[in-house]
């Protein structure tokens, strides 16, 4: 007689079936945990991806990133200009175009609060940080790997969202709409959407005012001082040799406060140098703060300004102004082709173009 057991019989089909049902359910409860994480990690990036937006689009809407176009900057030569120098003074020309590049930044932020606008802002967020990578590639910003960073987070974003819109694109149906949930529970979620939706509108329209509030310390400078001009008459003799020549050639004083009383001042020397720096005026007074003739391509720090000089200016009546002060004794009068960038005017009308 055999002394092994009974032979081990398959399960039946009434046990089988609650056996199935709870692996089913198992694992039905572990995807629905993944695909919740993945939903808050979707979240977490969305939300950053706004953050960022916001701020960088703001200060382009109210012009605060690239400035505005200034006489102060009229003698920096092209050749001197950095890459970024470049694009920086490229953008502050046209308010117009700094703008909306702003506008662009801060509506892919608006809609990427929005559950069911998600899709759109990514959408708008990749193509912007697209434009912005390929300049500061092409520029040599420094910011290039954040661009990459963000464009690369915007993608990450509307991957759930491209199948749908793929099929859309190729005239097929989509299907109901894809809805972010990185919160499963019904009764908070209810809760959340609203204030999620409260809360997107206060971040948006917050940050705007927070940075158009910022924006108001900048003014124009008064009285006939500002602009690009050069010297007519220096009290002076010029030195031995041209490259030992530090007497003033022109001189631009900026049109722009910015907060603290100051605008922007540049001066190109008889041998050729140029300094830039900051002015303000008191009454008859101008007082310069100048950075340090620049070399090549060393980085100016806050510690690198000359300390500051005073001089008297006095607009005489044909329109020019004579300065006077410590190594200073000159009449100076307006350059009109060291500001012709400033004065050329706009026109809808056909006129010959001028390249130059």
């Amino acid at each position: 007689m055999s002394t092994d057991g009974p032979a081990s019989e398959p399960p039946t089909a009434e046990l089988r079936d609650p056996i199935e049902k709870l692996d089913a359910q198992r694992r039905t409860r572990r995807q629905n945990i993944l695909v919740t994480l993945a939903w808050m990690l979707h979240w977490v990036l969305r939300m950053g991806l706004a953050a960022m937006l916001l701020v960088y689009g703001w200060s382009k809407v109210v012009l605060m990133q690239m400035g505005l176009p200034d006489h102060g900057d009229a003698l920096t030569q092209f050749g001197e200009m950095s890459p970024m120098g470049l694009l920086w003074r490229f953008m502050a020309y046209s308010p117009v175009v700094q703008c909306l590049a702003g506008v662009a930044e801060v509506l892919a932020a608006a809609l990427l609060l929005f559950r069911r606008t998600v899709w759109l802002g990514a959408l708008l967020a990749v193509a912007d940080m697209a434009v912005v990578f390929l300049l500061n590639m092409a520029y040599d910003v420094p910011v290039k790997q954040l661009a990459g960073v963000l464009g690369v987070v915007g993608i990450i974003i509307l991957l759930p969202f491209l199948p749908r819109l793929l099929r859309f694109v190729a005239g097929r149906a989509t299907g109901p709409a894809l809805l972010p949930t990185p919160i499963p529970w019904p009764r908070l979620a209810r809760f959340t959407r609203w204030l999620g939706a409260i809360v997107a509108v206060v971040a948006v329209a917050g940050s705007g005012a927070v940075l158009v509030w910022s924006a108001q310390g900048i003014s124009r400078v008064d009285g006939p001082l500002p602009g690009v001009y050069r010297v007519v008459e220096d009290a002076r003799e010029p030195a031995a040799q041209l490259a030992e020549d530090d007497r003033w050639q022109q001189v631009a004083f900026g049109q722009w406060d910015y907060h603290d009383g100051r605008g922007r001042v540049g001066i190109r020397y008889a041998n050729g140098d140029f300094q830039g720096g900051t002015y303000r005026l008191d009454g008859d007074t101008v007082t310069l703060s100048l950075d340090r003739i620049r070399e090549g391509s060393q980085p100016l720090g806050r510690n690198d300004y000359v300390a500051g000089f005073d001089l008297t200016w006095e607009e005489r009546p044909d329109g020019r102004i004579a300065l006077t002060g410590d190594r200073v004794d000159i009449v100076i009068e307006s350059d009109t082709e060291a500001r012709y960038l400033f004065d050329r005017d706009f026109s809808w009308a056909p006129r010959p173009p001028i390249n130059r």
